[in-house]
């Protein structure tokens, strides 16, 4: 390992450790993010104008965007006319109150959302009809955000839908073309995975949320009802009130249907609602103000550089490759799955979604060419590894979001966390690995 990759490793290791127990010592997660991307900056990994443009990833300006939208339309009265329908529809039973949302926010990855996006529609609604319902938002976000997470891009429909293509392009570009992904294989893959994690999620896993926030809340309204503070503002007139939520259904409409808008970015969208909400003066500048998640976007910030910082050096390449070589010659299609799955599942809980991928998509292409065996299994269980990124903040802009949204700490991401990693670990391994084995009779 070079003198960078040491410092970079080094740099990584304290943010992981001051997630951990900087709370111990009252040292915010935020102050540990912002001094993780002060040491990057001191190693010159990366170049300060590299940092700059780190510190304001699209991921938190779509972010921010949807969050002064989502305070926008809780400053409505739908918030309280959505609440008494969720309550009339489930009769006041929470267990019906997460299915609803499991099942909505599910719906949502699969139609063209990314995770992040759909948790920002759906995650600030629902820790609000929590408040309602005098339920601690800290047992329904973390369960979303785990349906979130690991049942995107499951169904056939929207980008999921060419992600054969993009697979099997990588196996004609490193000339291994005895084997081809079909349509359908990601759906055969991942949906029994998904159902069992959202039936998890819905009956299992409130239990190891914590009964309170262990950490401040990031959503101003949720976060004025947990401290038993009353909202004495007056109700916005009918103009505003309507333009409250056309806003918001047309910026969720909107990102919905993305990719038939030409060029325009999902923050691009989120910032145009964000821009509307103020200049319509649904919500007050001061009010849009305390709606921005600070936490989450020095903590998005500090993922992205420091993430940034291990592709740089080659960190991620030298851990990737050592831990792929430890495969060795084995024909056992289960240990090669597994090794596939574990290495990436470590890695993207502190880096990048799409970097992991394009570090192992040619390790594994190239391993099993070399090992002569089908690379369709290891192919899908690296998706599945990506989208198991919940055991820290830096893991995905989603889990950054549930931090904020739940009151989470580290400690309470590691409890929740094990279980379902068990699940998609284990019993994706067994199944992916059987249903596309490394050896076809």
């Amino acid at each position: 390992m070079t003198t960078q990759m040491i410092l970079c490793l080094g740099v990584l290791i304290f943010m992981i450790v001051g997630y951990v127990i900087g709370g111990k010592f009252k040292i915010s997660n935020g102050a540990v993010a912002m001094m993780s991307i002060f040491l990057i900056s001191l190693t010159g990994i990366l170049a300060p104008k590299e940092i700059l443009s780190g510190l304001l990833p699209t991921s938190s300006m779509q972010i921010i965007g949807m969050f002064i939208v989502a305070a926008g339309f809780s400053r409505t009265q739908a918030v309280k006319k959505v609440t008494q329908l969720v309550y009339k529809f489930s009769g006041g039973n929470f267990r019906v109150m997460l299915a609803g949302y499991s099942l909505l926010i599910f719906v949502l990855v699969n139609i063209g959302l990314t995770p992040m996006t759909a948790f920002a529609v759906v995650g600030p609604l629902a820790a609000t009809c929590c408040n309602d319902f005098n339920v601690s938002p800290s047992k329904m976000i973390f369960p979303l955000a785990l349906v979130c997470i690991a049942g995107c891009g499951v169904l056939p429909v929207s980008v999921a839908s060419t992600t054969y293509v993009t697979n099997n392009g990588y196996l004609e570009s490193y000339g291994y073309t005895d084997y081809a992904m079909q349509m359908l294989d990601p759906m055969k893959a991942r949906l029994p995975i998904a159902i069992l994690i959202m039936i998890y999620a819905i009956f299992f896993a409130p239990k190891l949320c914590p009964d309170t926030p262990s950490a401040e809340l990031s959503f101003t309204e949720v976060d004025k009802k947990a401290k038993g503070k009353t909202d004495d503002k007056e109700p916005l007139d009918p103009v505003r009130e309507t333009l409250g939520y056309a806003i918001f259904v047309i910026t969720t409409l909107c990102l919905i249907f993305q990719s038939k808008l030409g060029s325009y970015a999902g923050w691009q969208i989120a910032f145009a609602g964000a821009a509307f909400v103020m200049f319509t003066r649904v919500l007050t500048p001061k009010e849009a103000i305390a709606a921005i998640p600070m936490r989450i976007v020095l903590m998005l910030a500090a993922a992205q550089v420091v993430g940034g910082a291990m592709t740089t050096c080659g960190l991620g390449q030298v851990i990737g490759d050592t831990l792929a070589g430890m495969i060795g010659n084995t024909h056992n299609g289960y240990i090669i799955g597994g090794m596939f799955f574990f290495i990436p599942f470590v890695l993207t809980q502190f880096m990048n979604n799409s970097s992991v991928g394009n570090i192992f998509t040619p390790i594994i292409i190239l391993t099993c060419q070399s090992l002569k065996c089908n690379p369709v299994g290891p192919l899908l269980l690296l998706y599945a590894a990506r989208q198991s990124a919940f055991w820290t903040p830096a893991a995905t802009g989603t889990i950054a979001l549930a931090v904020g949204l739940g009151g989470y700490d580290q400690k309470d991401l590691i409890k929740m966390s094990w279980i379902p990693s068990l699940i998609i670990g284990v019993i994706g391994v067994l199944w992916i690995m059987t249903i596309f084995p490394a050896y076809p009779a």
